[in-house]
C-alpha cells in the first residue's frame, strides 16, 4: 500500500488549489485572446501563437518534469511550477513587445507542466486503491469548475479592469498557493530513473509537438500547398519517427514507449486524448455555430459551455464515486455509448435548433464525458509501475494537453472549409434559382463569405426585380452553409467515438490493477 497521511484529502485540497488556479487561468484566454491581439496589433491568425506557445510548453516538458519529480520531489515541483507560473503570469501583464508576451505564455505552460504530473501522481500515493476513484473525480470536478468559471470571471474582469486583470490575479493567486502546499502536502519522492537525462529526446519531442501544433497556423498563413506547409508535416513525422526510434534504446527516456507498450496504460490513455478531442472540437465549433446563427450571440454560447462543463463538473464525483465500487471499464463503455448517441444527434442539428435543445444535448455530453473521465484516469494511472510515477503521469498529462489543442485545430479546420464549401454550393444554387448573372453571382458569393462586404447597385437592383431582398438571401445562404458546416464536424466526432469504443474491449479491469499494485509492492518490500 502507499505511504498515506493521516487525512490524505488535507493534502488533497492543497493540490486542488494550484490545480485550480492553472485551469482557470488556462479559460481566461477564450475572452482575453481579442484584446491581446488588438493590443499588440497583430493579425487575427497568429492569433493561435498565444495558445500553441503555451501547450507546446506543457505537452514537451510535462514527461520530463514528472520524471524530475520522482528525483528530487513531487512537492518541491509543484511549488517550483506555481513559482514559474505565478512570475510568468505577471510578465505577461506588463510585457512590452510581443515576442516577451509569447514567452510568458510559454513559460506559463512551463510551470503547469511542473504541477500537473506531481498531482496525478499524488492521488496513487495519497489514497488507496479503492479511494482513487473518488479522489479522481473531486479533480475531474476542480479541473471542470475552473474552466467553467475561467471564461465567465475572465470576461467580467477585462470588461471591469482591462485584460492585464486577468494575468496578474492568476499571478497572485498562483504564489498564494505556495501557502498550504508547503504547510500541509507531505514530500514525496519516487525511484530515479536510471541513466542521464534524455536531453536529445526532449529536444525530438518539442520539434515533433512544435510541429503537429502549429501545422493549421502555417497553413492558414501560407495555403495547404506551399512548401513551408508540407515542410513542416515533413518535419513532425520524420522527428516522430525518430523519436520513438530513439526512446527504445534509451534506458531513461524522455518518451516512455514501453509505456505505450502496455495496453494496461495505453488503451484508457487513448481513449482520454479521444475525449479531449471531442470535448474541445464540440465546444469551439459550436462557438461559431452559436455567434453566427441568425439570433445567435456570444452569451448564448455562453450558456451552451456553462451547460457543458457545469454537467461535467456534477458527474465527476458520482462516477468516482461509483468506480471505487464497480468495474471502471463497465462506466467507461456505457458513458462512450451515450456520447455516440448525443453525437450522432449533434450531426443533425440544423441551425433553426432552439437552444433549449442545443443546451440539452451539450448537457447530455457533458454527463457522459464527466462519467466517463474519471474511469479512464483510474484505469491509467493504476496501471503505472510505481518506479515510472513521474514518467507516466507526464506521459498522460502530455496526451491530455495534445488533445485539447488537436480537437479544437481540426474541428475549426473541418467547420472552416465545410462551411465555404457549402456556402459556394447554396449560392450558387441561388444565383441559377433568381437568374444572377455571372459576375452578380460572384458578387453575391463575396457578400455571403464575408458578411458586412457592400452589395452594389446591380446586384441589389436583381435581387430586388426578383423579389428577394438582400438580408434574407444572405440569411438563407448562412442558414444553410452553418447546419453543413456542424454537420462535418458532427460526423468527424462520430468516427472519434466509434473508434474510441472498438478499444473498451481491451481495457484493463480494476483486478488487473489491484494485482499490479500488489506485484509492485511486493518488489519494493523484497
Amino acid at each position: 500500500m502507499n505511504n498515506t497521511t493521516a487525512n490524505p484529502w488535507v493534502s488533497f485540497i492543497a493540490l486542488l488549489f494550484a490545480t485550480f488556479v492553472t485551469i482557470e487561468a488556462a479559460a481566461f484566454q477564450a475572452p482575453v485572446l481579442p484584446s491581446v491581439t488588438a493590443h499588440f496589433s497583430i493579425p487575427v491568425n497568429l492569433a493561435a501563437l498565444i495558445l500553441i506557445a503555451y501547450f507546446i510548453a506543457v505537452a514537451v516538458c510535462a514527461p520530463a518534469m514528472g520524471r524530475l519529480g520522482d528525483q528530487y520531489g513531487r512537492r518541491y515541483m509543484i511549488s517550483l511550477g506555481l513559482v514559474i507560473f505565478g512570475l510568468s503570469e505577471l510578465m505577461a501583464a506588463w510585457a512590452p513587445e510581443f515576442w516577451l508576451f509569447l514567452a510568458a505564455r510559454f513559460l506559463q505552460g512551463l510551470g503547469v507542466a511542473c504541477i500537473f504530473p506531481a498531482v496525478f501522481s499524488y492521488v496513487n500515493h495519497l489514497f488507496r486503491e479503492d479511494q482513487r476513484g473518488m479522489a479522481l473525480g473531486v479533480l475531474m470536478f476542480v479541473m471542470t469548475f475552473g474552466a467553467a468559471s475561467g471564461g465567465l470571471l475572465g470576461g467580467l474582469m477585462i470588461d471591469s479592469f482591462g485584460w492585464r486583470s486577468v494575468y496578474l490575479v492568476s499571478g497572485a493567486l498562483a504564489l498564494l498557493g505556495l501557502v498550504p502546499l508547503l504547510l500541509w502536502v507531505p514530500e514525496s519522492k519516487g525511484t530515479p530513473a536510471a541513466g542521464r537525462f534524455d536531453w536529445m529526446g526532449a529536444l525530438l519531442l518539442l520539434v515533433t509537438i512544435a510541429a503537429l501544433l502549429s501545422l493549421p497556423t502555417w497553413a492558414a498563413n501560407f495555403g495547404r500547398d506551399s512548401a513551408v506547409t508540407w515542410g513542416i508535416v515533413v518535419l513532425g513525422i520524420v522527428s516522430l519517427l525518430w523519436l520513438w526510434r530513439h526512446s527504445g534504446r534509451q534506458p531513461a527516456p524522455i518518451l516512455d514507449v514501453s509505456l505505450l507498450k502496455d495496453r494496461r496504460f495505453a488503451i484508457p490513455s487513448a481513449i482520454y486524448w479521444m475525449q479531449m478531442i471531442l470535448s474541445s472540437g464540440l465546444v469551439y465549433s459550436l462557438a461559431f455555430f452559436i455567434n453566427t446563427r441568425p439570433g445567435g450571440s456570444a452569451s448564448q454560447f455562453g450558456m451552451v459551455t456553462l451547460a457543458f462543463f457545469g454537467c461535467t463538473m456534477l458527474a465527476s464525483p458520482i462516477s468516482g464515486r461509483l468506480i471505487d465500487k464497480v468495474e471502471p471499464r463497465l462506466i467507461a463503455t456505457l458513458s462512450l455509448v451515450g456520447s455516440l448517441v448525443a453525437v450522432v444527434l449533434f450531426a443533425q442539428l440544423e441551425t433553426s435548433a432552439s437552444l433549449t435543445w442545443i443546451l440539452f444535448l451539450v448537457g447530455f455530453l457533458g454527463l457522459m464525458m464527466g462519467a466517463n473521465v474519471p474511469a479512464l484516469m483510474k484505469l491509467a494511472l493504476g496501471a503505472i509501475p510505481a518506479h515510472k510515477a513521474g514518467a507516466g503521469s507526464g506521459l498522460f498529462s502530455m496526451l491530455r494537453d495534445m488533445g485539447l489543442p488537436t480537437g479544437s485545430s481540426f474541428s475549426l479546420a473541418i467547420f472552416g472549409l465545410s462551411s465555404a464549401y457549402h456556402t459556394r454550393r447554396v449560392t450558387e444554387q441561388t444565383a441559377a434559382d433568381l437568374g444572377l448573372n455571372a459576375p452578380q453571382a460572384a458578387e453575391l458569393l463575396q457578400a455571403a463569405s464575408q458578411r458586412g462586404s457592400e452589395i452594389g447597385a446591380s446586384l441589389s437592383a436583381a435581387l430586388a426585380e426578383s423579389g428577394a431582398g438582400v438580408e434574407q438571401v444572405l440569411e438563407s445562404i448562412t442558414v444553410a452553409s452553418l447546419g453543413g458546416a456542424i454537420g462535418s464536424v458532427g460526423y468527424l466526432l462520430t468516427g472519434l467515438l466509434v473508434v474510441a469504443l472498438a478499444l473498451t474491449p481491451f481495457l484493463g479491469r480494476r483486478v488487473d490493477v489491484q494485482k499490479v499494485s500488489e506485484e509492485i509492492e511486493g518488489v519494493v518490500q523484497n
